[in-house]
């Protein structure tokens, strides 16, 4: 689950919140804001963009900290520099959602632990 500010909570599958975290942590180091865009749950698309000066809390489901794919942080890097922002649309939630499963069977490569 992340928490931005008192704005707002978004509740996301481990693996996409742990690659989530580490693109919003980078950006928000440089202290440039990221545009974050999803889909509520009652369907419709929620915006808000997500300053440095804001306080982020992520509570993740697992005791063990998820893989990171290089690959889908690169691809969500892209989209956090690009104009329309981070969005996190239901088709990215489950590709992403399906590293939980290769998760547990990567041994090496281009896996790492958050941390």
């Amino acid at each position: 689950m992340l928490h931005v500010g008192r704005i707002t909570r978004i509740d996301l599958p481990d693996a996409v919140l742990a690659h989530l975290h580490a693109v919003l942590i980078a950006k928000l180091r440089v202290h440039e804001p990221v545009l974050l865009g999803w889909i509520a749950p009652d369907g419709r698309r929620d915006d808000v963009l997500v300053h440095p000066s804001m306080p982020l809390v992520v509570r993740y489901d697992a005791e063990d900290p998820a893989a990171l794919d290089r690959s889908w942080l690169e691809r969500l890097m892209r989209s956090a520099n690009g104009v329309g922002g981070l969005q996190l649309t239901p088709e990215m939630i489950d590709a992403m959602r399906a590293l939980d499963a290769t998760d547990s069977q990567a041994s090496a490569g281009t896996v790492e632990p958050v941390g």
